[in-house]
């Protein structure tokens, strides 16, 4: 039985990077064993339609300022 499997594609600044990346060599496992492991916990968390989502549409950069 064939199985489909989809990619995503995300992009991560320098600091970002560097911390999932030191996580994944301090626990040997990918950065997509990683990042699968998030879309799980996020799907799990915000599945029922009574919890709305935690998004904002301001960017991040402005956040910092």
């Amino acid at each position: 039985m064939p199985t489909n499997k989809h990619r995503i594609a995300v992009n991560l600044d320098d600091e970002e990077f560097s911390e999932l990346e030191a996580m994944a060599d301090r626990h040997d496992v990918s950065l997509s064993w990683i990042g699968r492991q998030a879309v799980l916990e996020f799907l799990s968390r915000y599945r029922s339609q009574q919890m709305p989502l935690p998004l904002r549409i301001e960017s991040r950069n402005t956040e910092r300022l």
